[in-house]
């Protein structure tokens, strides 16, 4: 007998947060997967195990349970996506998204630029189940997706729209990919911000802010650069040292007032990975690697991205 349950009902259940019951499923911990309208499915014995170890009686009511034969229908609809030229789309991460979507405009609804460009999410999903990929790729409209996620949040098949989004702008060649985006990821690969902004000119605009704030108002302030085990390691976004040098004071304030031991790294100290935004997972991972390399070889403990 399997259970079905939604993350927010076995949240209130638990008296945990909502994000930790998504943790004990990525870890392991809840062994249970995705199952129809958001929810998650798992062996009723497992459930009752989960419930032992808490200290809880199973709370169970009659629409928990699901039938057997209906799972086993459910895990076959692997139907794959069809489309007008008879390609199989490479952009739909599941096959099953060609039944599950019920076209039911709910995630167009929830997108704040839905109708642009005569498109929205929905749409967007029925075009790669149809195998449009190359009529996807080449649209604009992926890229004034805000990557919000309101789409996926709202929708009851559980259709993973940001994922989708990701593969079609990972899936446009490179040279092709909106200019600042790929000016940004080329220039932090070779420079180590998306602006470009040499070493000793970042470490020396951290030194001036810091004497103004001591002058200020933080008597004895001084810009920790470089400081090996600091609690926290603090990453930068880019535009702030190039146009908003003041506004980096605002968390430095906060940091002298609490009396908290941190620093920023002087090189790879960008916290805006537009590898993540334009799809480019490869960048993505040398740019999230560099920040991890300071973590261990500043000897921080804490990671702070303020973007």
């Amino acid at each position: 007998m399997m259970y079905e349950f939604k993350v927010s009902e076995m949240a209130e259940e638990f008296g945990v947060h909502r994000n930790t019951i998504r943790n004990w499923i990525n870890a392991g911990t809840l062994p249970a997967k995705e199952g129809p309208g958001r929810k998650y499915l798992m062996e009723f014995h497992e459930y009752q195990l989960l419930c032992e170890k808490f200290g809880r009686e199973p709370h169970v009511h009659g629409t928990n349970h699901v039938n057997p034969d209906a799972l086993g229908a459910l895990e076959k609809a692997d139907t794959e996506p069809l489309n007008i030229t008879g390609k199989k789309s490479q952009l739909v991460q599941d096959s099953s998204w060609a039944n599950a979507c019920l076209t039911c405009g709910t995630c167009a609804s929830a997108c704040p630029i839905s109708g642009v460009d005569g498109l929205d999410p929905r749409k967007i999903v029925r075009m790669a189940v149809l195998g449009m990929d190359k009529e996807l790729i080449e649209s604009t409209w992926p890229w004034k997706c805000t990557m919000c996620a309101k789409c996926e949040e709202a929708c009851p098949a559980n259709i993973q729209i940001i994922a989708l989004m990701r593969k079609i702008r990972g899936s446009r060649d490179r040279d092709k990919v909106p200019g600042p985006i790929h000016k940004g990821v080329s220039m932090c690969l070779e420079r180590g911000n998306n602006l470009g902004i040499p070493k000793d000119d970042f470490v020396y605009l951290c030194e001036v802010l810091g004497e103004e704030l001591a002058a200020e108002e933080c008597p004895g302030f001084a810009t920790p650069i470089d400081v090996h085990g600091a609690r926290v390691l603090v990453t930068v976004n880019s535009k702030e040292p190039f146009g908003e040098p003041d506004d980096m004071k605002w968390w430095w304030k906060i940091f002298y007032a609490a009396g908290e031991s941190w620093t920023i790294s002087s090189e790879y100290w960008e916290g805006v990975n537009w590898g993540l935004f334009s799809g480019d997972d490869e960048a993505m991972k040398t740019i999230v690697g560099r920040i991890v390399d300071n973590m261990r070889r500043l000897n921080c403990q804490v990671l702070l991205l303020p973007e």
